[in-house]
């Protein structure tokens, strides 16, 4: 009966054999034979002279190696060692592990005329902020001598400008005032100097007084103020006191 039976199954069990016989066994396919890349040209940077060489290598640190170039513990290698090559490696030969400092960035002030303000005043509308910038430092060998320089750098925060409201600045005060001769009265006076000081307390180059200066408009100290706004004060003081030069410039006023 075993087989009998076997028989009219022989199509249907040919895969798995009848009376117990294992199935053949298929062979195992072979894996694909692995290509390697070819090499390819790649411009090798260092300390900004440039190498071109042919390499296959598949990491940064694999075309340095083939090149027969070695790197020191504090080098700055880019792309980074484990990375692909790309078509361009730069190197920075540093000679120092880098320093980070964080470094403040002065702030422009900008000056807006205003026709508003007063002759020769100013007027803070917005005031500044400096900026803030990371930067790395190291020694580096440069034309064969070791120097500190800037080797990366990073802005953390902008700077804001200081934004200044100017006042005009007329060169005369009009009037009888600016037919005078004030240069002549300034060589009188102050030599021409308009940063001249007198211990006496008397600035610039007609020597005001601190009080005379600020009577006319003036800030700060008249010696710190321009050529041109000190003429310009000069003027409205001689307008101011109707002419009477005597008791500003009594030594000197002749020369007006």
């Amino acid at each position: 009966m075993r087989s009998s039976l076997c028989l009219p199954l022989a199509a249907a069990l040919a895969v798995a054999g009848c009376g117990g016989e294992a199935p053949p066994k298929t062979a195992p396919v072979a894996d694909a034979p692995k290509t390697s890349a070819p090499p390819r040209a790649i411009a090798i940077v260092i300390d900004g002279k440039k190498t071109q060489v042919m390499s296959a290598g598949a990491t940064v640190e694999q075309v340095l190696t083939e090149a027969k170039i070695g790197l020191g513990p504090y080098d700055l290698v880019a792309p980074p060692r484990q990375s692909p090559p790309g078509s361009r490696i730069k190197v920075v030969r540093l000679l120092s592990k880098p320093v980070t400092r964080r470094v403040a960035i002065p702030a422009a002030t900008v000056e807006k005329k205003s026709s508003a303000l007063p002759a020769w005043s100013e007027k803070v509308t917005r005031k500044g902020r400096p900026g803030v910038k990371v930067v790395q430092i190291a020694y580096v060998k440069r034309r064969g001598k070791k120097v500190k320089a800037v080797i990366a750098q990073k802005i953390t925060r902008k700077p804001v400008a200081t934004i200044k409201a100017v006042g005009p600045k007329p060169s005369s005060a009009g009037a009888a005032a600016a037919r005078l001769n004030w240069a002549g009265l300034a060589k009188c006076e102050s030599g021409g100097n308009p940063k001249a000081v007198n211990p006496a307390g008397y600035y610039g180059l007609y020597q005001f007084s601190m009080q005379t200066w600020g009577s006319v408009g003036g800030r700060g100290k008249p010696s710190d103020a321009s050529p041109a706004e000190q003429t310009y004060r000069a003027q409205l003081l001689y307008n101011k006191v109707n002419g009477r030069w005597q008791g500003q410039w009594p030594n000197c006023g002749r020369f007006l």
